[in-house]
């Protein structure tokens, strides 16, 4: 039986996984979930970095669309020596490294072996805190305070900008056309989901297209334990459950691929266990 594996990230973050996948012999639809809309369109709008301490990027997209703007707007002036960067994971440090602008010593993030989140990045950042006054949370419209509220707790000052919007995608009958036909013949479907938003905006989707028993019914790969539990909370607001164990992995294409590999050669229903827990 063939497996069908969908990708919800962001367009521009499917086609390397997706080609991989391919090669392994997975039939994959891109399918995001989230729409990102740019907020910033002129450098009037922007927050440059000289005069904080830390700049911080929430996620891989918050720190190419800085440094997009950063190049566009200010081709010939370079990082500023001072000025520390923190991300919450290594995939999120990417853009950063390969700015080459900014010393290795002056990146700080979660290690591989740590979870990839705002909780760990504090615990990276504490021997820092010291030297911060003022620190630029680079974001999108919404999202979790958490980290911001850390700092103003220890007396740090803390600004915000917010780069872009996520709006959830609207998926068509004729866009999800593969994924219905596989749940028609009974195919393995696998869900890669990366955030609390995107569960809800596929949710609406499976509701509003008829196809949400079939979902429950699906794989799950998750990049952390609160994307986890807002599928199982989801589900359960329907009198349904996750069929499966879901799998959680760092967000990373070669974890991806061998939670998928897992998730798939997995023999055993998760109902029995999710009537009796929560995850």
């Amino acid at each position: 039986m063939s497996t069908l594996v969908l990708l919800t990230r962001p367009a521009p973050r499917n086609a390397s996984l997706a080609a991989r996948l391919q090669a392994d012999g997975y039939a994959v639809t891109c399918l995001p979930a989230l729409a990102l809309h740019t907020l910033i369109d002129t450098p009037d709008q922007m927050v440059w970095p000289d005069g904080y301490d830390l700049v911080v990027f929430v996620s891989s997209h918050a720190a190419r669309s800085y440094i997009d703007c950063l190049q566009r707007w200010r081709p010939d002036t370079d990082w500023p020596s001072r000025v520390r960067v923190a991300t919450v994971g290594l995939a999120s440090a990417r853009p950063v490294y390969q700015l080459g602008q900014v010393p290795a010593e002056n990146i700080f993030h979660p290690g591989p072996g740590q979870q990839q989140d705002s909780e760990a990045l504090w615990q990276v950042l504490r021997p820092e805190l010291p030297h911060l006054r003022h620190v630029l949370i680079v974001r999108g419209e919404t999202g979790r305070e958490w980290l911001g509220e850390q700092f103003e707790t220890h007396g740090i000052r803390v600004s915000r900008l917010a780069l872009y919007r996520r709006e959830p995608e609207r998926w068509s009958a004729e866009q999800v056309t593969d994924l219905a036909e596989a749940f028609q013949r009974g195919k393995k479907t696998v869900f890669l989901l990366t955030s609390s938003e995107s569960v809800d905006a596929v949710h609406a989707n499976m509701q509003r297209l008829g196809l949400l028993s079939q979902w429950a019914a699906s794989h799950f790969i998750v990049i952390h334990e609160r994307i986890s539990s807002r599928i199982q909370t989801i589900l359960r607001t329907s009198g349904l459950y996750a069929r499966y164990p879901i799998q959680i992995c760092a967000p990373n294409d070669d974890a991806i691929c061998q939670a998928i590999r897992l998730s798939v050669s997995h023999p055993g229903s998760n109902q029995d266990y999710n009537h009796g827990h929560d995850r």
